[in-house]
């Protein structure tokens, strides 16, 4: 049985045909609705071929990634586990890259958008995509994506980065626990993520509970990616990873590592001690990019195996923080530092097991801030929060797309960021618009921005094209 629903957005009325049906998977009545099309006034209901030859949609943005993401490696696999299953999964990425809004709105994009004739019946009202990031959120799926997608992108070994961040949210899930963040304490989940160091590519994630620490979760995360066949030879990691057990454990597994040493530490304090004296010196100045540093190498005992630190004082560093310590304590407060605090002040000391070029330590260590990106990707080019999902699997669904979003965005990136940010370049397509008469689509003019774009992108600039009549 089908009926015509009526809503209005920003002044104008748009016709919908909804029609029940039975869903036999979920053992439940639904209702899936098709745009018909603007009409005048309530009671209205126009036909569809006299819509389709009024048609004037947004194209340059949706085709853009539509021919952009059939060239990454992830495209068929994504195509081949979830399109059939799925045809509102691409929409849905489509959408969130090209806004950032929520995903309420997806409908409403999709109706004004090249890509509702790119994709035969996809539709992205909030119930379906509620259901489809539900059933996403599928444990065999998930590992069905991450299997491919790690044999297709792996190398014989492979140099990786592991970081996390902090999740606050305020839903009622089991992952969401009370833990420590820059923002004090909160209820969160914590997303941990392993990029490949060489390209920045996102490899894999985990999601934590919020109250897990992060030296707890490195050798699960190492598990995983071996099960996947994986193989990392060398893997550069944040403070918070750095334990006796993880660094037995590396060893062990014969898996190099970069890391920070805490400053809490005993052997921190006493290589502080012990090496600053003749720190400022021409025998280890050097410059790493543009930074002027002192940088010193010193074999160490690390757990009962061999390894290496490096002093790292940076004075530009040491100024700023001598100046904010000085503020901090306040004239009546000063005489109560210690010469340690003072002497602390623009230093880093990192450990290896690798004996390297002690410049090259630091450009090393700071690859980390692909990490940081990804995260900062996640949290604000991506809209990640808040997050206010309601079920376990729906939570899960919701990352897992996050992630497969988070892989293409930086391919995008990594493509016109010498001239564009992603952003910028999906609004300045976005306003290459076309006219939809029966089954052509005939595109409208470009400027030289817009074809630079797509040059950047390895797509070219159609001046026609077709779609099926039943897919509009």
């Amino acid at each position: 049985m089908s009926f015509v629903r009526y809503k209005t957005v920003k002044g104008r009325i748009y016709a919908y045909e909804v029609t029940a049906y039975w869903d036999t998977e979920l053992k439940k009545p639904r209702q899936k609705s098709e745009y018909l099309g603007a009409v005048e006034k309530v009671g209205d209901t126009p036909q569809k071929k006299e819509i389709i030859q009024k048609l004037q949609l947004d194209f340059g943005d949706g085709y853009l990634l539509h021919k952009f993401i059939a060239n990454l490696d992830c495209y068929k696999i994504i195509q081949d586990i979830f399109n059939k299953k799925f045809p509102e999964l691409f929409p849905l990425i489509y959408y969130r890259l090209c806004m950032q809004s929520a995903m309420y709105n997806a409908e409403t994009w999709l109706e004004g958008n090249i890509t509702r004739a790119l994709f035969a019946g996809a539709k992205l009202s909030s119930q379906d995509i509620s259901v489809m990031l539900k059933q996403l959120g599928n444990e065999s799926i998930q590992r069905e994506f991450f299997t491919q997608y790690l044999s297709k992108i792996k190398k014989s070994s492979k140099s990786i980065l592991i970081d996390a961040t902090s999740l606050p949210n305020s839903s009622e899930l089991a992952l969401n626990s009370w833990g420590h963040n820059d923002n004090g304490m909160s209820k969160q989940l914590r997303m941990l993520c392993v990029v490949d160091q060489e390209n920045g590519q996102p490899l894999f994630y985990r999601a934590v509970p919020g109250n897990i620490l992060d030296l707890s979760t490195l050798q699960n995360t190492l598990a995983e990616l071996k099960q996947m066949n994986l193989s990392c030879s060398f893997v550069l990691l944040d403070a918070g990873y750095f334990s006796e057990d993880n660094t037995n454990q590396l060893y062990e597994q014969n898996i190099d590592f970069l890391t920070r040493m805490q400053k809490s530490r005993v052997q921190y304090k006493k290589l502080i001690k012990t090496e600053l004296n003749d720190l400022i010196s021409v025998k280890y100045a050097t410059t790493s990019g543009k930074r002027g540093i002192f940088a010193k190498c010193v074999e160490i005992n690390l757990f009962k195996h061999k390894a290496y630190a490096y002093i790292v004082l940076d004075p530009v560093r040491k100024g700023k923080e001598l100046q904010d310590l000085l503020l901090e304590h306040g004239q009546d407060n000063i005489s109560k530092m210690q010469q340690s605090d003072l002497d602390g002040c623009g230093i880093v000391v990192f450990v290896s097991s690798l004996k390297l070029e002690a410049k090259e330590v630091v450009s090393h260590y700071y690859t980390r801030m692909q990490v940081e990106q990804v995260f900062s990707f996640c949290k604000s080019d991506l809209q990640l929060l808040p997050l206010r999902k309601h079920s376990e699997e729906t939570m899960s669904g919701y990352l897992f797309v996050q992630f497969i979003i988070l892989i293409i965005f930086i391919q995008i990136r990594n493509a016109v960021c010498d001239k564009y940010t992603v952003e910028q370049a999906l609004l300045f397509a976005r306003n290459i618009k076309c006219k939809i008469f029966g089954k052509d689509v005939l595109i409208a003019e470009f400027t030289k921005k817009q074809k630079e774009i797509y040059k950047l992108c390895g797509v070219k600039i159609p001046k026609s094209c077709k779609v099926k009549i039943d897919q509009m």
